[in-house]
């Protein structure tokens, strides 16, 4: 009979509110030394901290390979690093890709490129904009669309989340790219 006054007492247990069986497992953890209330609840917990997204502009060597594809799919002859005269101050602008024997290019503006031109740097009221800048003294004939390299940022499959891919950056630069030499056609840029 022992064994049913034993299962008897278990069942009494059971049968406690669940709030008292957790209120057995609170823990008071240095009341005395540090005034706080450590309090360990049953349950899961939450899902591990995930790394952050870290986004990158496409790298200036890539970003000149894709716009020198897109102005050799058009038929234009890629010429590199022409430089001119831009600004107030007297500042030189490199446009990395230019069309040969042409007065036009691209450049593509980093944030290093964009602290070195200061305030002779058009700023934008529409990030969706292609600025267009001409150049100064004897170069004041020449078209220089301007890319921002912030507008084409990749996650390179880093953190927990893929937001934007290296490709969806490189059409987006190859776009960008085309509407500039068919803005430089419809006006007839020299």
């Amino acid at each position: 009979m022992s064994h049913r006054l034993a299962s008897a007492a278990v069942f009494r247990r059971a049968a406690l509110p669940f709030a008292r069986a957790a209120l057995a497992t609170v823990l008071v953890a240095g009341t005395a030394t540090l005034g706080v209330v450590s309090v360990a609840i049953p349950g899961c917990g939450g899902d591990p901290a995930r790394a952050p997204t870290i986004l990158r502009p496409l790298d200036e060597p890539h970003a000149v390979a894709v716009m020198a594809r897109v102005f050799r799919q058009l038929g234009l002859e890629p010429v590199r690093n022409r430089v001119i005269q831009f600004g107030s101050s007297g500042n030189t602008l490199t446009l990395d890709v230019a069309g040969k024997n042409r007065r036009f290019g691209i450049a593509y503006i980093t944030w290093q490129d964009a602290d070195k031109l200061g305030d002779d740097l058009p700023k934008r009221g529409d990030a969706d904009a292609i600025v267009v800048v001409h150049g100064t003294g004897a170069d004041d004939d020449v078209h220089a669309a301007l890319l921002f390299a912030a507008d084409y940022m990749q996650d390179d499959l880093s953190g927990d989340r893929h937001t934007s891919t290296a490709i969806a950056a490189e059409q987006k630069l190859e776009l960008a790219t085309r509407d500039v030499l068919r803005r430089a056609e419809q006006e007839t840029w020299p």
